[in-house]
């Protein structure tokens, strides 16, 4: 009995056992990211190359160091519509929106760029390295054309873009920007993974990323590939005897008074012909700084990822985005700030571990916000380039106590016009959202080379592009230095006078706006990782 009791124990136990055995074999099959052999590369268990870092001194893997070099051919397509606020509705008959209606088509706006990108990126230490980018911009293209029919009401003596001072059109369509090209900034920066899920399988993905951006190339100027014809006006104006010259194409500005724009004969102000033209320029003219971070996790052929970013520029001085800090009725001085959530997921469907070979599939969705800010708009080369005396009409950049006005017996409100403040085309942009997404390919076809191909559309919320107010309500001035913002001769200080502001595009019914605006991109850049 007791031999019984003892074998059907031993009979259970080894039943127990291979039980117990055939699921550890079976738990350790499902570790796909895991190496069968010590010597087996574990190329399915590194993150995807959205969160990945490049190495040094990774004695784990057996990796002293890493060296990535990357070169990308980048296009994208930039297409809007721009329309104008007014108080004058369909067929001349009055606006059924009260005084702002937006219902006047202007133009259709494109921008297209290709861009060369250089980068490398130089491991550390574990999870930690260093970048460096170059963006080459090869081609930059901006033009205006019809939109539905807008040629002649916008091309006519006082019609859609008129300036109200003459009736002459402040831009015709179509118009056309100069080619532009060079190197806009270049990049440095560091890519740091707190935690790596190839490291410790408990734990997501989670990278840094700080990136400076430095702008080296020609600051924007504004431009017209067909620049007008010099009047014989603006000539005597200048005390000159040439006659028949145009324009350059990229009108130069000076804060001298004596190159200032010149006051005719006629009333009108014209443009100083003897004022050399400038370069289109390339760049922004704005140092940067972006601070990102992503969290991604892989379950096997799947890894979904998500995180945010921020960047804020400061405009370098010189730049037609101008730093006026002193003067007391500026209130937009900065560029948009910028900041955005991404979210996505990798799907990796083949891996040959073997052969350090991937496919993989990267979708993403993007939202990104743009605050208020001065900044180069799809207006900014007909408009800054414009020879409509309202926008070539300096502004002064103070106001001083004048004479007293008989009919209120207080002291006039006069323009310094010694410090003249020219117009140069870039405005004040209202904070817009812009939405996209898009998919890439990435091919590590071996150990040392890796290829992405992919591309995506974005959708640019409507918002205003020439949106500056009159007056700066945080300051008040006295009377004889308030300018404009007075109310009536004798009337309360409403606040310091603006100088960036141009009543015939910032009021409204006047200001312009850019709808419908999508943005189209293809990649294709290859990796050399050493």
């Amino acid at each position: 009995m007791t031999s019984r009791r003892l074998t059907t124990i031993t009979g259970r136990s080894a039943t127990l056992l291979a039980l117990f055995a055939g699921v550890s074999l079976h738990a350790r099959g499902a570790r796909a990211d895991e190496p069968l052999k010590p010597t087996e590369p574990t190329l399915m268990s590194e993150p995807g190359e959205v969160v990945d870092v490049v190495d040094a001194f990774d004695t784990e893997k057996g990796d002293p160091f890493d060296l990535n070099l990357s070169l990308g051919f980048h296009q994208s397509w930039e297409r809007g519509k721009i329309r104008r606020e007014s108080y004058i509705g369909p067929d001349d008959q009055t606006s059924t929106g009260g005084f702002v209606s937006n219902i006047e088509n202007i133009a259709n706006y494109k921008h297209t760029v290709s861009t060369l990108n250089m980068r490398a990126d130089v491991g550390l230490y574990k999870d930690l390295a260093l970048f460096f980018r170059v963006p080459l911009i090869l081609a930059d293209d901006r033009s205006l054309s019809e939109l539905d029919g807008s040629g002649k009401p916008v091309n006519a003596a006082f019609g859609r873009v008129a300036d109200p001072a003459t009736g002459d059109p402040m831009f015709k369509v179509p118009f056309n920007s100069p080619t532009r090209s060079g190197v806009d900034y270049i990049a440095a920066g560091l890519r740091w993974s707190v935690f790596n899920h190839t490291r410790d399988l408990t734990k997501p993905t989670w990278t840094w990323e700080v990136e400076g951006r430095f702008g080296v190339g020609e600051p924007l100027h504004a431009c017209n590939a067909n620049p007008e014809k010099i009047p014989d006006a603006a000539y005597a104006a200048a005390g000159s005897s040439t006659r028949g010259g145009t324009y350059p194409e990229c009108p130069g500005l000076t804060s001298d008074p004596d190159q200032a724009p010149l006051n005719g004969a006629d009333g009108r102000w014209y443009r100083n012909p003897n004022l050399a033209g400038r370069k289109p320029g390339i760049s922004r003219g704005t140092n940067a700084i972006r601070v990102g971070t992503l969290f991604s996790n892989r379950f096997r052929y799947v890894e979904p990822y998500g995180g945010f970013w921020f960047m804020a520029e400061w405009q370098k001085s010189g730049t037609d985005i101008g730093n006026y800090g002193d003067i007391e009725g500026i209130i937009t001085n900065r560029p948009p700030l910028r900041g955005g959530l991404a979210g996505g997921l990798m799907l990796h469907p083949w891996e040959n571990r073997e052969q350090y070979q991937r496919f993989t599939i990267d979708l993403r969705f993007d939202a990104q916000y743009v605050s208020q800010g001065r900044d180069y708009t799809p207006l900014f080369d007909a408009l800054g380039s414009s020879n409509a005396t309202s926008l070539v009409a300096p502004n002064p950049a103070e106001y001083r106590t004048g004479d007293i006005d008989p009919a209120t017996g207080q002291p006039k409100s006069v323009g310094n016009y010694r410090k003249p403040f020219a117009f140069t085309g870039v405005t004040d942009v209202e904070a817009h959202g812009i939405f996209g997404g898009h998919v890439g390919f990435i091919v590590q076809a071996a150990q040392y080379i890796r290829f992405n191909i992919g591309g995506g559309v974005s959708y640019v919320q409507s918002h205003l592009v020439s949106a500056s107010d009159a007056c700066n309500p945080d300051f008040t001035p006295s009377q004889g230095a308030a300018g404009r913002c007075r109310t009536g001769g004798t009337g309360n200080v409403t606040g310091a006078p603006n100088p960036n502001h141009r009543p015939v595009i910032d009021l409204p019914g006047r200001r312009f706006r850019v709808a419908e605006t999508f943005i189209w991109d293809a990649w294709v850049s290859g990796t050399v990782m050493f």
